[in-house]
């Protein structure tokens, strides 16, 4: 049987999202500019496109969550910022399959806290999946210690956890767009990186790769995935989108012969294989909730 066709629309956007994502790793090597002028211009563009494209087709929903969710929306808009510091700060200094993989596990974090906050039951898949992801990571970790220092790691391991934050923080609300969230995050994290940033050193020919950070990059990237999730279960969803996991290293690898060692590959692929088999069990157990239901 085919497919609905919002179905497949909903995996092209998501996808089309990923494929936007998985270009910071490549951009971001590609740039002299410091860590934190790339994380002000980011976001500040970024935040400008989001905005623009809440003005134009989502006004009225974006109004309204602002007057009725402002408090967890503000921090939803903390952990995003947080979020978007730690993830450039890690790409300095660690290798983008590293970050990406670690940064990918952020749903099994989520799943985990919001078992703690909001009583979330979590199934057995999930826990397994935790407990593999966990030490693929401490594989990839251990790796980067032994190679190239940690701290990219445990950048990467915070700038998950913000994301893992924000995901359980929207979750709270799920009877308002969030969307302006993204943009508020955004603003926060222009704002604490400015002063850092100033006087912005980076070369004039760079403009052009800082802008396309914030507007295809992060920003397009946002938006097409929020369009896609609307069509798709939110497991098939994050499996879709850890194309940009794939991806992301692909392209620094062909650009600049960027490779993590064997045990980091191992860990790697420890994760990604838990994050994937987990996605697949909690899609099967959505798609057959409503059978069971209607037997």
């Amino acid at each position: 049987m085919m497919p609905p066709p919002s179905y497949a629309l909903g995996v092209i956007l998501v996808a089309a999202g990923a494929v936007c994502w998985s270009f910071g790793g490549l951009v971001v090597r590609s740039l002299h500019a410091n860590a934190w002028e790339v994380v002000f211009w980011r976001s500040l563009v970024m935040a400008i496109t989001v905005g623009i494209y809440l003005a134009i087709w989502r006004r009225e929903a974006a109004l309204y969550s602002l007057r009725h969710a402002l408090a967890p929306m503000l921090l939803s808009g903390l952990c995003l910022s947080g979020s978007f510091i730690v993830f450039i700060l890690a790409l300095k200094v660690a290798t983008v399959a590293n970050v990406l993989v670690v940064t990918a596990s952020a749903p099994l974090m989520a799943a985990l806290l919001a078992r703690v906050v909001l009583r979330e039951p979590v199934r057995w898949n999930t826990w397994l999946a935790m407990l593999a992801a966990l030490c693929g990571v401490v594989l990839m970790v251990n790796d980067s210690f032994t190679s190239h220092g940690m701290a990219g790691s445990l950048l990467a391991v915070a700038c998950a956890a913000c994301f893992a934050t924000n995901m359980v923080v929207l979750r709270t609300r799920p009877d308002v767009d969030m969307m302006p969230t993204v943009v508020l995050g955004g603003l926060i994290s222009a704002a604490i990186s400015l002063p850092l940033a100033w006087p912005f050193p980076a070369p004039l020919h760079e403009v052009p790769s800082l802008a396309f950070l914030g507007v295809v990059q992060l920003g397009l990237g946002l938006v097409l995935f929020t369009l896609g999730i609307r069509h798709l279960p939110a497991a098939q969803a994050g499996l879709v989108a850890l194309l940009e996991t794939v991806l992301g290293p692909l392209w620094v690898w062909l650009a600049f012969g960027e490779s993590p060692s064997a045990v980091g590959l191992l860990g790697g692929a420890v994760v990604l294989g838990a994050l994937i088999a987990n996605t697949l069990l909690e899609s099967r157990a959505i798609l057959a909730a409503p059978r069971a239901r209607r037997a």
